[in-house]
């Protein structure tokens, strides 16, 4: 089912070079768009705001970690090596595991803080990680399964640090203060 879905996506690649130009884009570096909101919400936002960008970063971070250690628990090859010219191949190859996928759970990360947050922003950083997530089936260096599995670890991982988030206060008002002092908020 998982590779059927990878072939129903991946078989669009390869067709038009525009449309497979964005997608190489969006799956390289779509995440790093990210800052946009961040850096707005530091240098536009209140403190609730600033505070959410530090926690967001500190989710994507600790989302990561876990992501890592489930790749080194669970190593799943690519779809690529698993079915050797059966992938349109639109980027570099990665030598690590394909599940889950780093890039979808560093997005739904930092989409999932910015959502609790600031539901307009957040709407829209959810469906930007979306584009992420699609971008790279589309590209053929993940299976569905892999950046679903990344989405939910992230969104996961922005629950459990929204829920504990009074917790880091005295943290983030202090790195908060830092940056005011240093002229950086």
């Amino acid at each position: 089912m998982d590779y059927t879905l990878l072939h129903l996506i991946n078989q669009m690649a390869g067709h038009v070079s525009a449309v497979d130009s964005f997608f190489k884009l969006v799956a390289k570096y779509g995440p790093a768009l990210y800052a946009v909101p961040l850096l707005f919400m530091w240098f536009r936002g209140g403190d609730s705001a600033k505070k959410a960008a530090l926690l967001s970063l500190a989710t994507m971070a600790i989302a990561l970690l876990v992501s890592q250690l489930i790749g080194h628990v669970y190593f799943r090859p690519r779809p690529y090596d698993a079915h050797p010219g059966g992938v349109n191949l639109l980027i570099s190859k990665s030598s690590d595991p394909s599940f889950p996928s780093d890039h979808a759970t560093f997005s739904f990360a930092i989409a999932g803080v910015i959502l609790l947050e600031d539901r307009r922003w957040g709407i829209a950083s959810i469906a930007f990680g979306a584009l992420v997530a699609f971008s790279r089936v589309f590209v053929g260096i993940h299976y569905p399964l892999d950046v679903a599995g990344g989405a939910v670890l992230g969104m996961a991982a922005a629950v459990v640090m929204w829920q504990l988030r009074k917790f880091f206060d005295p943290l983030l008002n202090l790195l908060i203060g830092i940056a005011r002092r240093l002229k950086l908020a």
